[in-house]
């Protein structure tokens, strides 16, 4: 039952996206991702496809071990895909442009720096529910929807950080490709099924 929770926790934070209509994208971002608090030196990183309107999300953990999301950016659709003993499931969400929106408020600060090549400008976040303000770094050549979170921003974020009910994470752009990734790259597999979340909890509930 844990193990599912954790599952339920990793839809619902990669599932959360919102859009605008700028510039399209496409290619590779790679992050590292530190958890601050409490503080774990378990490594993890999260690889993102962009092309147009698709992307690819996978996270990478020793503990979790992989996980992956396919988006439809402009039909603001998502499917997370996840193995378990039941089964091979691609559990559809719609994107909830709202809450995106809810959760933080940002003001933009003079100052810069450097990050993966990228000049990166600077910015002051406040998220709901959390006294401390952070400071973010990220492009504005980039277009925020194709992150994995705070898509309202003015730009892509560099470096970031999420404060969940598990902690406190410190996302850090190690590396920006420019190319064009393959279709296939975001298609759902033919051995997935298509599942609402609803079904996904039914289906691995059960004996």
């Amino acid at each position: 039952m844990q193990k599912l929770a954790i599952i339920l926790f990793s839809i619902l934070s990669l599932s959360c996206f919102s859009q605008k209509n700028k510039a399209a994208f496409s290619g590779e971002l790679l992050y590292n991702i530190e958890k601050l608090s409490p503080a774990d030196s378990t490594p993890s990183k999260m690889l993102i496809y962009a092309k147009d309107s698709l992307l690819k999300v996978i996270n990478f953990s020793s503990i979790l071990g992989r996980q992956e999301m396919i988006k439809h950016l402009r039909l603001e659709r998502s499917y997370v895909l996840v193995t378990t003993t039941k089964g091979k499931f691609a559990i559809k969400n719609k994107a909830n442009s709202t809450a995106d929106t809810l959760s933080y408020s940002y003001k933009k600060k003079f100052g810069s720096k450097r990050i993966a090549g990228i000049r990166a400008k600077r910015l002051e976040v406040s998220m709901k529910g959390v006294d401390k303000k952070f400071i973010f770094y990220y492009t504005p050549k980039i277009n925020a929807k194709y992150g994995a979170a705070y898509q309202n921003l003015p730009g892509l974020v560099l470096e970031y950080f999420v404060a969940t009910d598990k902690g406190l994470f410190k996302y850090i752009i190690e590396d920006i490709s420019f190319n064009e990734p393959p279709l296939s790259l975001f298609m759902i597999p033919d051995d997935f099924k298509k599942v609402s979340l609803e079904e996904f909890v039914e289906a691995v509930s059960n004996p």
